[in-house]
């Protein structure tokens, strides 16, 4: 007797914690769904803030080459201008050059000139001390030798001819060594212009050598600011790319908890379940763009994106009032639960129930299809309180998310 009262307490032992293993895998499949939810939740807020950060950094870096390129405008301009004020000051120096062997030829001729005009006067000087030595001549002495008024005429004019002969080629040779020595000033004045010219765009020259210098060391730092964007941006989009797939891996994880809650039959303070095991809500219940007409209408229900064929269970326990087929809804099945609550379940390839039939919590009564007014197979799922449509999602269990 005490042995059979022990196996029986073992045994209840074991149911009860086949009870609490059940129970808590139910509490853990809705931890862990609610948990994954948050999670994916997260993980999206990250994704969106690290798309926004690679923005920023893609549009740095398509700032910093409309900068790369400015400067490499510049750059061209000033090597450009570099080019052609080292030519000119390659022909500045060819001027000087020549201006340097045109004054020295004019200094040559300017010597030339000077020392003709002084051998002029120093053959004048001569002859008039030979003729002061030869005979003590003097213009009086000659005057009066004159043997006759016309020999004294002709003697004067003599005289006066040699004068103005030596004069004359004494104020030639003067006029021209005047005119070259014009010439040699007018030639060093503008070979000094030249030289100031030079001078200038040698200054100007450094100045832009400096420019291109700056403009070779900020086209450095560019360089490195796009290299370090470009790292950054792929650094981004690399988190992205994670993420994104962690979002993905998070997903499926959250639908396999979901189906795993529907599967242990989790039921809202309502008193209802879902329908099938798909938890993507297609089209929320209230106002919405008709899909056949494009006019808005109000939906009077949601739609669940299940597959074609899966199996639809009752919500709640209750009658069936209704399992028919109109144009609207297709193949569907209406139940009363009592308390009231009603549920219509749509667009099915067949059902299972009858008119009048009771049915429990989770039973068979249907399978989806896309009979009726339906674009794809998925599951209609209208929900009446005490006559009134209402918004399934607030009377169903959590778990579900827009599609």
């Amino acid at each position: 007797m005490k042995s059979h009262r022990h196996l029986i307490v073992s045994a209840a032992a074991v149911i009860l914690a086949l009870l609490m293993t059940g129970s808590m895998c139910l509490s853990a499949f809705a931890e862990s769904s609610s948990t994954i939810k948050a999670r994916i939740d997260e993980l999206k807020r990250q994704e969106a803030a690290i798309s926004e950060q690679k923005k920023e950094a893609r549009e740095q870096r398509e700032a910093n080459e409309s900068e790369i390129l400015d400067l490499v405008d510049q750059k061209n301009e000033i090597d450009q201008q570099l080019m052609l004020t080292h030519s000119a000051i390659e022909t500045k120096n060819e001027l000087i050059r020549e201006y340097n062997l045109l004054i020295a030829e004019k200094q040559n001729e300017l010597g030339d000139a000077i020392s003709a005009r002084d051998a002029l006067n120093e053959q004048y000087r001569q002859r008039i001390r030979a003729m002061e030595e030869n005979g003590k001549l003097s213009y009086w002495s000659i005057l009066f030798r004159a043997s006759s008024f016309s020999d004294l005429l002709d003697r004067v004019e003599m005289i006066n001819e040699i004068a103005r002969a030596d004069s004359k080629m004494i104020e030639r040779l003067q006029e021209s060594a005047q005119q070259i020595e014009a010439v040699r000033q007018e030639l060093a004045a503008e070979k000094v212009e030249m030289e100031e010219a030079k001078e200038a765009l040698a200054a100007e020259e450094a100045e832009m050598e400096t420019q291109r210098v700056e403009a070779d060391n900020l086209m450095a730092e560019l360089m490195e600011d796009h290299e370090k964007y470009a790292e950054i941006e792929s650094k981004f989009e690399e988190e992205r790319e994670a993420l994104l797939k962690q979002i993905a891996a998070e997903q499926t994880k959250y639908k396999q908890a979901v189906a795993a809650e529907s599967s242990a039959g989790s039921v809202s303070s309502a008193g209802l379940s879902w329908p099938c095991s798909a938890r993507a809500i297609t089209s929320p219940f209230g106002t919405r763009r008709d899909p056949f007409t494009g006019v808005t209408t109000t939906h009077s229900g949601i739609d669940i994106g299940a597959s074609y064929g899966s199996p639809i269970y009752a919500c709640a326990s209750g009658t069936v009032t209704a399992a028919t087929y109109n144009s609207i809804f297709g193949y569907h099945v209406r139940i009363n639960h009592g308390n009231g609550f009603l549920t219509l379940y749509g667009h099915m390839i067949r059902y299972t129930v009858h008119e009048g039939q009771q049915v429990q919590r989770g039973e068979l009564i249907g399978y989806v299809g896309s009979t009726g007014k339906s674009t794809a197979p998925h599951l209609h799922l209208t929900l009446y309180c005490n006559g009134s449509l209402v918004n399934p999602l607030n009377y169903l269990p959590s778990g579900w998310y827009y599609a």
